[in-house]
């Protein structure tokens, strides 16, 4: 909110509009750039019609001359806020990618968070630095979904609410799932696999009866307790 007041109190006062600039051309002031200095003469502030990065910006440093915040807009229309620490690494990004919107948290390659929305779905996400490893959002069709991932970036753990409000915990090992524990028509299930199919499932019926199922290699099921 600072800068957008910041930003229009210039607009207002010193970029007129082509209305106001009809008034009198005296009332009008063009220039590519402005450079704002403190009262020791230091450069705090630029204000540029294109910077060298190729953006419409408004940049302000620190008393070092350090980059501290940038809001600007990229050539193909873009906005983006970029807030910095003292050594020049972005902390905080602030963007748009279409009609999605996302705050980036953390440097570069570092720990981040991010806050965004992917087609209109909102979603939190959280990385080492080079990959996601948790994430948590919303499906198109507004179910909640939890994952969280290995360090190769498979998923290994996730839990989900389905259209008919049946909650599922499923545990994965290298992007294959191997224990899958839902709740279905009131019935709950314990369902373990090998590399690629059910080998156990172990469930308690809505009556309150206990049963273990065993399958063979070829997901055929061969034993059954109670028999």
């Amino acid at each position: 909110m600072v800068v957008a007041s910041f930003v229009g109190g210039i607009a207002a006062n010193l970029f007129l509009t082509a209305q106001v600039g009809a008034q009198g051309a005296s009332q009008v002031l063009t220039t590519s750039q402005l450079n704002l200095v403190d009262q020791s003469g230091r450069l705090r502030g630029i204000l540029a019609g294109t910077d060298e990065r190729g953006l419409s910006s408004l940049t302000f440093y620190d008393e070092t001359g350090q980059m501290r915040g940038v809001f600007g807009i990229e050539p193909d229309g873009t906005p983006a806020v970029r807030l910095l620490d003292a050594a020049g690494q972005t902390r905080l990004l602030t963007t748009l990618q279409g009609e999605d919107a996302f705050v980036v948290v953390g440097a570069d390659r570092e720990t981040q968070g991010m806050f965004g929305s992917i087609q209109g779905n909102p979603m939190v996400t959280f990385g080492d630095g080079a990959r996601s490893r948790m994430q948590l959002h919303l499906t198109p069709e507004g179910f909640p979904r939890m994952a969280m991932a290995d360090t190769a970036g498979n998923e290994a753990v996730s839990l989900t609410v389905g259209s008919d409000d049946m909650p599922q915990v499923t545990l994965s090992a290298a992007g294959r799932p191997r224990t899958i524990m839902t709740v279905a028509q009131n019935a709950t299930l314990l369902n373990l696999f090998d590399e690629s199919r059910t080998r156990l499932v172990v469930g308690v019926a809505e009556n309150g009866l206990p049963s273990v199922s065993f399958f063979d290699e070829n997901g055929n099921p061969y034993s059954q307790l109670p028999q």
